[in-house]
């Protein structure tokens, strides 16, 4: 106990000294520690291009539109975006209306738009021998329009009975507009064969 008691002071300033070195070597030493605070403060590109936001996406084109041109004695013509199941009535209403001038008799208002579709309106006299646009054909054509015929007009085409024309009807209102002739091969009841009997008197 005498020893111990004797040289208590060595065995404290012994384990001070371990104390240090232990504190010593966990500390980042120098530039190690300058490199730390560095990186700290400078994140590298790699980290930066991890956090920075993505640039939002442009909005795509919107192609629930059908785009008509509208010419002739309306207030406003020019080229319209209309919804798919516009008549043409609604279109002359985005060109601000008829004029004074416009012979109600060479449009058929309940028409339905397709799209690219030129509507005019011709002037009183300008338009007095022209027929009212039916339904279903389009205004330079005699072609039935499959986007815009009803089923009595549809019956009209070579191989088309009561049953196929209103299933074409019921395919257009149930997926849209027809994108194609040939899409009509995808109705009940019409193949390739049918398409090729009808394909010339036929338009979108």
């Amino acid at each position: 106990m005498q020893i111990v008691k004797q040289y208590s002071w060595a065995i404290i300033l012994a384990a001070a000294v371990c104390v240090v070195l232990v504190i010593w070597i966990r500390e980042p030493k120098g530039d190690a520690a300058v490199q730390q605070l560095e990186e700290s403060e400078n994140p590298s590109e790699n980290q930066l291009l991890l956090t920075e936001t993505p640039a939002e996406k442009e909005p795509a084109p919107d192609h629930t539109k059908f785009v008509v041109d509208i010419k002739g004695e309306v207030q406003n013509p020019g080229v319209y975006e209309l919804a798919p199941d516009s008549r043409v009535e609604q279109a002359i209403g985005a060109a601000g209306g008829l004029t004074d001038k416009a012979e109600g008799r060479s449009i058929n208002l309940a028409q339905r738009v397709a799209d690219e579709q030129v509507i005019y309106v011709a002037a009183i006299g300008e338009g007095a021998d022209l027929p009212v646009q039916s339904a279903g054909t389009n205004a330079s054509s005699d072609k039935i329009n499959i986007n815009q015929a009803d089923s009595e007009e549809l019956t009209e085409l070579n191989g088309i009975g009561e049953a196929k024309a209103q299933a074409i009807v019921a395919f257009r209102e149930e997926n849209g507009p027809f994108t194609s002739i040939e899409q009509l091969t995808e109705v009940p009841g019409i193949g390739e064969k049918s398409l090729e009997n009808m394909k010339e008197q036929i338009s979108l």
